[in-house]
């Protein structure tokens, strides 16, 4: 008797945005900005990998630069405020080094949530409403500089799952 696996998909489908503004990064810009990227690094769909830490943050300033770049309004980039529902897409992009080491891995989801004054989102960011992008998920680089050109650069893990 032959058997047939089946994924079974997890019963947590959204996440919540907390304690600080988050950002999201769209597949186009993130298109874009690896497109014209002077940082070394490979990208095959899924995994972008870094030589060293230095192209990584190189890698990783380019893609939020040109979301500043598109979405130009306010608080600069796709931000969500703390309290924001977002839906859970089911893709991933994981930055790494070349050595094999994880650094970020980013999760796809849809903002449900409209970034609008309101008793849920007291501080709305300037995502326009519907937006679809990469939120931080998970992080694991060591210590960054706390000053000099990548100060602010680098996402915080701001969002829980929830069902």
């Amino acid at each position: 008797m032959r058997r047939n696996y089946s994924q079974i998909k997890p019963s947590k489908n959204f996440f919540v945005t907390v304690l600080n503004t988050v950002w999201l990064y769209p597949e186009s810009d993130i298109t874009i900005a690896l497109a014209n990227s002077s940082n070394s690094f490979v990208y095959d769909g899924d995994f972008i990998s870094c030589p060293d830490l230095a192209n990584f943050i190189g890698v990783y300033s380019d893609i939020f630069n040109q979301t500043a770049i598109s979405q130009p309004v306010g608080n600069t980039g796709f931000s969500i405020g703390v309290g924001s529902l977002l839906e859970d897409l089911g893709k991933e992009i994981r930055f790494t080094l070349q050595n094999g080491e994880l650094l970020v891995i980013w999760r796809l989801v849809r903002q449900l949530t409209p970034q609008i004054p309101s008793s849920i989102i007291p501080s709305p960011g300037n995502s326009p409403n519907g937006t679809i992008g990469y939120v931080t998920t998970f992080l694991s680089y060591g210590t960054v500089p706390s000053s000099g050109p990548t100060t602010g650069v680098l996402d915080d893990v701001l969002v829980l799952q929830v069902g």
